[in-house]
């Protein structure tokens, strides 16, 4: 019976390790989750409201024209002009102005949300502080209006209704949550461990 392979072994060992380090670490998690009460995590959420629809009025002879577009499709190529770097950077620049640059660090505090065929799109800013959320919404929506003016030398869009006041929502860790996260760091320092160990061993045997 032929002997298995050196990389065999050491896939075969990476695995065992992984799989013990996950057993371990999620046995830790369970008992951690008995002995720790769960955490409640309170959040709000901001939302401010911008439109691209546009009414035109002309008037030809004794007639009075109305033209109205919707602005639906405008929003996608908004949506891209505020998740553009240059539009980041000014809301980053702004947000340190207003002092809220290390509250919304954390990249998924402050999303865009279109919606099909419609010309209103929502800014939307979750954070643990009432007033952070909302006054972060605010200014997001009007970088993000200035920007598209800037970029594209259009004047339909506006900030349609200013965020106002900011919804709470409340979250609990649950024990199955907080296992696989225990779970999750196991296998992670199992592979961290088996990395180390081979750079160790190579090192030994070149010296």
């Amino acid at each position: 019976m032929t002997e298995p392979s050196a990389t065999l072994k050491r896939l075969f060992n990476l695995v065992k390790v992984v799989i013990v380090s996950a057993v371990v670490f999620g046995i830790v998690g369970l008992v951690f989750s008995i002995v720790w009460h769960p955490r409640v995590t309170t959040e709000y959420h901001s939302q401010a409201l911008i439109s691209l629809t546009k009414v035109r009025r002309q008037k030809v002879g004794q007639v009075n024209y109305v033209r109205y577009s919707n602005g639906s499709e405008l929003t996608q190529l908004f949506s891209d002009t505020f998740k553009a770097p240059t539009t980041s950077k000014a809301l980053r620049r702004e947000l340190k102005k207003a002092g809220l640059a290390a509250e919304l660090a954390q990249p998924g505090k402050i999303t865009v949300h279109t919606s099909y065929n419609s010309g209103l799109i929502q800014i939307n800013v979750t954070d643990d502080k009432r007033k952070t959320a909302i006054k972060a919404a605010n200014l997001a929506a009007t970088v993000a209006v200035k920007q598209f003016e800037k970029q594209y030398r259009l004047k339909n869009s506006r900030v349609l209704a200013h965020a106002t006041s900011a919804d709470r929502r409340a979250t609990t860790i649950s024990r199955s949550e907080l296992i696989m996260k225990f779970m999750f760091a196991g296998i992670l320092l199992g592979f961290l461990w088996m990395f180390v160990r081979e750079l160790w061993q190579r090192h030994v045997t070149s010296r």
